[in-house]
């Protein structure tokens, strides 16, 4: 009787093997062989971009991070006045969503609505290093957080829960989610609304802000007139009256580091 070196056996070769002296019907098996084969292909195939990489593998980028919530919370005041509040975006600025990038990078694809939707519903976004120890000092300095993001509104809930479950001093009376809607972007006159968080960020100086995650006990908190300490982000955008084509890098410099925070992000932007 034939026999078949060891060696040559695998988990691939063997089930193909059997199927040959049997004379079964294989179809099946040789049907999810293949299609193993080819997702194992296509993993090789799209290899990942350098920001990808940096942002996920470099230990630059949670030094980077970790450094500039560090500054971060040196410039935060001993106590927070209950009309203070600190502004931050969402994504790599408090969640770190580089898995995402990732595997839309590992199937050969880019970013689209329905994907996004689709991982901000998994909730398992990381914490962006640095981040929680700055949001826990903020909140022990009595201290208050508006987390102005540009996730639609309708993920306002799904945002909410995965800040939960990562253990972060979050509560709703010290915290204001508040997604995108069409308004922010309608608004936009060129003049007190320059990009599209403005909007919001208007709101809550007017005590008129709308938070996603807000309850009966929360809402008078946030139904006061803000001001707004420290805006904190990955993006040039994420500073009130500031757009990527017309930024003044001049004027803008003598407030980072003091009122105003910039977080690495080389994976996406406003540019």
């Amino acid at each position: 009787m034939f026999s078949f070196p060891t060696a040559l056996l695998s988990k691939r070769t063997l089930p193909l093997i059997i199927c040959s002296l049997t004379l079964g019907a294989c179809a099946s098996t040789t049907g999810a062989m293949q299609a193993e084969t080819k997702a194992e292909t296509n993993a090789e195939n799209y290899s990942l971009s350098t920001a990808v990489v940096y942002q996920t593998e470099s230990k630059e980028y949670p030094l980077l991070s970790s450094y500039v919530y560090a500054q971060a919370t040196k410039a935060l005041p001993t106590s927070f006045q209950p009309s203070d509040v600190i502004v931050m975006d969402v994504d790599e600025t408090v969640l770190d969503n580089s898995q995402y990038q990732r595997e839309r990078e590992q199937q050969g694809l880019g970013y689209s609505s329905e994907s996004w939707n689709a991982w901000i519903a998994r909730k398992e976004a990381t914490a962006v290093p640095g981040v929680t120890a700055f949001l826990n000092e903020v909140v022990a300095r009595g201290g208050k957080v508006a987390l102005v993001t540009n996730r639609d509104k309708s993920m306002d809930d799904a945002t909410w829960q995965n800040l939960l479950a990562l253990g972060l001093p979050l509560t709703a009376e010290n915290t204001c989610v508040l997604g995108r809607t069409a308004q922010d972007k309608t608004a936009i006159d060129g003049n007190t609304v320059i990009n599209d968080k403005d909007l919001r960020r208007s709101q809550l100086k007017q005590g008129t802000v709308n938070c996603s995650n807000s309850t009966p006990a929360s809402k008078s908190t946030w139904q006061a007139q803000h001001k707004l300490l420290m805006q904190i982000g990955d993006n040039i955008e994420d500073f009130e009256g500031v757009t990527q084509e017309h930024a003044n890098v001049d004027a803008l410099l003598p407030k980072v580091g003091k009122s105003l925070f910039i977080l690495p992000n080389p994976m996406y932007g406003s540019w």
